[in-house]
């Protein structure tokens, strides 16, 4: 359903700057995250709690009841990564903010901390395991587990048996490929089970075990697999005997790809597959600048398109400079046919910022040009604004807090608002 409905529902505007597009896949994945962020540190009932549940049955009961959320809502962020809505990096990102190694005074994670893992990693260990990434995460998320399974407090195992137990069982089901036995609930007549005890003995051997069934868990949806090769089988025919042709529709059309797998390793190779010329390939550019200025609903994508075509040297950083400098030459006027245009500017130029140092230069430089120009200076003042925000909502922080260290942007920063570079840096800060 939630496949179906990722694709059916449009995507509108971002009603604030520095906010991204509003769709149902985005509502979605935030709820989920608003959820995990929400994850108790401790599992203990709170003196509230016990004041508004007087019997220690119906605390009980509600606690269980917020177990079973909280473990429903790790499996659904599993199904999510099943159906590639999410990346294998954000799996990697969720188990390390429960059980990765922490400073403090309580450096363990807690036992229901664990349970999540366990929960998660159960539901999608089969398919994690498949890729080179995946399988490197699951090979560290098990030391950690074995690790924490063996941790000992003052003499005593520092975790109960239960949760011993649940950690064991996961790295045995790895270690058997992930194949599980299910119980099969079949009522058998007292002959019926008769019968097989005298075959048994006739035979001197172990009857068959036909009280389980073996099931692979962690597995991708069927129709996964039929999406992707429909999808292998159109690029295909697209590209038929030759190398596909790289125009605009070529362009917009591997964008798309893009947008629904977030495989970077596939965009490579649908943007070197048509072979593009130096020109060929600064046109591209144009060309995607131009949907990310005008489409509302492809601004994102597009600046995660550009980044990783750049990240990935496919879009010399020379002809990025370039065309940013221009494109920002010319935003004023495009504001006045399309008001959200900087908000793709907000996008694109802080997932330049995240991929790093080098090209925050180029970042800078453009945005230097652009607020030299005094009639310039407010939009470029709003343009820095909306790219903290950005990164802010990206949870790039440790970009946020280089580019506050940075001399080169702040200054930037203080003659686009005219102010002292300490107020500048103040107010970019609280942004």
């Amino acid at each position: 359903m939630v496949f179906a409905l990722r694709t059916r529902y449009p995507e509108f505007p971002a009603e604030n700057e520095g906010e991204k597009p509003h769709s149902f896949t985005r509502v979605l994945l935030n709820t989920v995250q608003n959820e995990f962020e929400s994850l108790p540190t401790t599992f203990e009932p709170t003196d509230e709690d016990r004041k508004k549940f007087e019997s220690t049955e119906d605390l009980n009961l509600e606690m269980k009841k917020r177990k079973g959320k909280m473990l429903a809502n790790m499996k659904f962020i599993g199904n999510l990564f099943l159906r590639q809505l999410l990346a294998v990096k954000v799996i990697g990102q969720v188990v390390h903010d429960l059980i990765g190694i922490k400073q403090g005074e309580n450096p363990l994670p807690e036992e229901h901390m664990i349970e999540c893992v366990c929960e998660l990693l159960q539901a999608i260990g089969f398919t994690l395991d498949e890729t080179q990434q995946g399988e490197s995460l699951m090979n560290s998320f098990a030391a950690r587990l074995k690790d924490l399974s063996g941790v000992r407090n003052n003499g005593k195992h520092a975790y109960s048996k239960r949760i011993q137990f649940q950690i064991d069982g996961l790295l045995e089901l790895r270690k058997n490929k992930w194949m599980k036995k299910l119980f099969k609930e079949q009522a058998k007549t007292k002959n019926a089970v008769r019968e097989e005890a005298e075959r048994e003995q006739r035979s001197r051997a172990p009857g068959p075990d036909n009280m389980f069934s073996v099931q692979t868990v962690g597995v991708r949806p069927a129709y996964m697999d039929e999406i992707s090769a429909a999808k292998k089988r159109t690029k295909q025919v697209d590209a038929g005997a030759s190398k596909p042709k790289f125009d605009k529709q070529y362009v917009k059309k591997i964008c798309q790809y893009y947008g629904e797998d977030q495989q970077g390793d596939t965009l490579q190779e649908d943007w070197t597959k048509a072979q593009p010329t130096k020109e060929d390939t600064k046109q591209g550019l144009e060309w995607l600048l131009e949907t990310g200025f005008d489409d509302p609903n492809k601004q994102d994508v597009t600046a995660q398109v550009m980044a990783e075509l750049v990240r990935r040297k496919l879009i010399p950083w020379e002809t990025l400079k370039d065309s940013l400098t221009n494109s920002l030459a010319s935003l004023p006027d495009m504001k006045m046919d399309t008001p959200t245009a900087d908000v793709f500017v907000h996008s694109l130029f802080a997932r330049l910022l995240m991929l790093g140092d080098g090209f925050n230069a180029i970042v800078l430089k453009a945005l230097a040009t652009f607020v030299s120009n005094d009639d310039n200076k407010r939009l470029g003042w709003s343009l820095l604004i909306g790219i903290m925000k950005r990164l802010k909502t990206e949870k790039a922080n440790d970009i946020v807090q280089k580019a506050l260290q940075k001399s080169e942007f702040i200054s930037i920063a203080a003659t686009a608002k005219g102010c002292t570079a300490q107020e500048a840096k103040k107010q970019l800060e609280s942004a």
